[in-house]
């Protein structure tokens, strides 16, 4: 098995800020330090730039089969970004061979998973002198064993967000037939908004793939896969075993790990008898069972448990599909609903948009028609007082269409979803509210996206739409870099949204 590359003692330096009056030395032979303007090394003459243009600024760690450095591009304005060097282990020719193709694979997943916003993307992947590197985003933060290392063992809370936060990013890669294989504190961060970002895909697997080598980290990895085995049930065993250690403080190996033998961890969480809620309960029980067929098979049915009051459809659905359990309920027949109004709107055009899947379009007729619900047609904005006086049935039946033809993808259910599960409440929190729009991908880049170039389609982040309400250019916001009045429309939205109840009566019926 190929140990990660830190430990679990060990504080990870990754993502630290970086120092700009150095240049090291690439050649695993020398490692010189060299003033900051070099073009070669001072001690071994080998050049400090790869490809004329990225230079590595210092050493972040050697792991496996790889040594990682901090570095900037010099023809992007120094933009930070991360070098990471392939080394072959000094072994036969075959594992040489094997280790190689590993690294490439890592190149290969971080090339198709890498546009998704919490997912380090692929900037190059370079040969030079013989020796193979990736260039990926330097993403800037804590992870989150240095964070509970700082700051104590997590609450009940902060657990729940690092599942809330990773299971779509893992249902994401599960989906491209990607297992990350190696899920633990160490390589997750958290950035200075709050948000996570999964990293280290060095291990990860293409589970159509051929080359299967055994990975992971001892003290992590799923009984099966120290055998050999891979499944997407094993991050997902992982994960729980990321929030077990969070939640208990179990992060180093200065004592007897309790977590250290798989065949035992689902024993050691009861004997251990962690006061959390029912559903984090149910979770841990589920995921640390040490026969993969026992536990949760995907990502979606482990938010359907850490959200059992949420509709049928969740938000996570269309990403798995094709592997739901037999026993899961139906979702709502699409022909059948009642598009029921309190005064006189008519849905008929947005189900129509909404059934061909034209987002554009029906994200209009979403706003034109909550303009007629609320009185508000003849200013052509909304405000406050007219989403807390929201007709609730009309409220209701435009949630309801957006949330079954999008598979639970679209809708202002998931969005509250999401908002809460962040820590959002009925007072407006703005660090909430930034980490709410990098998550439905409404903020990008530390900045709001123009409405223009939002994402009109089900490959969007789940609930991305709609987001007729956040046009800044009419929608006659204060303040056009936050999406306006929205940052407080959404939460009085939120609020309108809970007085209503779910009833079978009411979302079914004869069309």
């Amino acid at each position: 098995m190929q140990p990660s590359q830190s430990p679990l003692n060990e504080a990870s330096e990754k993502h630290t800020v970086i120092p700009w009056d150095m240049s090291q030395c690439l050649n695993p032979d020398c490692l010189h330090s060299n003033p900051g303007d070099s073009e070669t090394c001072q001690r071994c003459g080998s050049s400090l730039l790869l490809s004329g243009r990225y230079r590595a600024i210092r050493s972040l760690g050697v792991g496996g089969f790889s040594c990682t450095f901090a570095a900037v591009d010099e023809q992007c304005l120094q933009a930070p970004c991360v070098i990471k060097q392939f080394i072959p282990p000094p072994t036969d020719a075959s594992r040489v061979e094997k280790s190689v193709a590993l690294f490439r694979q890592e190149a290969s997943i971080l090339k198709e998973l890498g546009h998704h916003p919490q997912i380090p993307s692929l900037l190059a992947f370079l040969e030079e002198e013989g020796r193979l590197y990736l260039i990926q985003e330097f993403i800037e933060g804590q992870d989150l064993f240095q964070e509970a290392m700082q700051t104590g063992p997590f609450n009940e809370q902060q657990v729940q967000q690092l599942f809330t936060e990773l299971l779509p990013i893992l249902q994401f890669i599960h989906d491209q037939q990607v297992v990350h294989r190696d899920i633990k504190p160490g390589n997750i961060l958290r950035q200075a908004n709050g948000s996570l970002v999964l990293i280290d895909f060095g291990g990860s697997l293409q589970l159509e793939g051929q080359f299967r080598p055994i990975t992971g980290t001892p003290g992590y990895a799923a009984p099966e896969q120290l055998q050999g085995q891979v499944e997407a049930a094993s991050d997902l065993h992982s994960l729980a075993v990321t929030g077990m250690r969070l939640l208990t403080g179990y992060l180093t190996q200065e004592d007897a790990d309790p977590f250290e033998n798989p065949q035992q961890r689902h024993q050691v969480w009861h004997r251990l008898q962690v006061s959390i809620g029912p559903e984090l309960t149910q979770i841990f029980d589920n995921l640390l069972q040490p026969d993969v067929r026992q536990r949760y098979q995907s990502a979606t049915e482990v938010w359907q448990a850490l959200s059992p009051n949420a509709s049928q459809s969740s938000p996570l659905l269309p990403h798995i599909q094709p592997v739901l359990s037999p026993f899961q309920p139906a979702m709502t027949t699409l022909t059948t609903i009642v598009l029921k109004s309190e005064v006189g709107a008519n849905y008929t055009y947005l189900k129509e948009l909404l059934s061909q899947q034209n987002y554009a379009t029906a994200d209009q007729e979403t706003w034109n028609l909550l303009l007629k619900i609320t009185g508000m047609e003849e200013q052509g904005a909304l405000n406050i007082q007219a989403v807390q006086n929201c007709p609730l049935q009309d409220l209701k039946t435009l949630d309801l269409l957006w949330t079954e033809f999008s598979g639970g993808h679209f809708g202002f259910s998931a969005q509250k979803q999401i908002y809460q599960r962040l820590g959002g409440g009925q007072k407006l929190d703005y660090a909430v509210w930034q980490t709410f729009g990098k998550q439905v991908g409404w903020f990008m880049d530390e900045q709001w996206q123009p409405y223009e170039q939002l994402r009109f389609a089900l490959n969007a982040p789940i609930g991305h739409l709609p987001a007729c309400f956040a046009d800044p250019l009419n929608r006659q916001g204060v303040d056009r870099g936050v999406y306006g009045w929205w940052r407080l429309g959404f939460v009085s939205l939120l609020h309108r949204l809970s007085f209503i109840v779910d009833e079978d009566a009411d979302s079914v019926g004869p069309d």
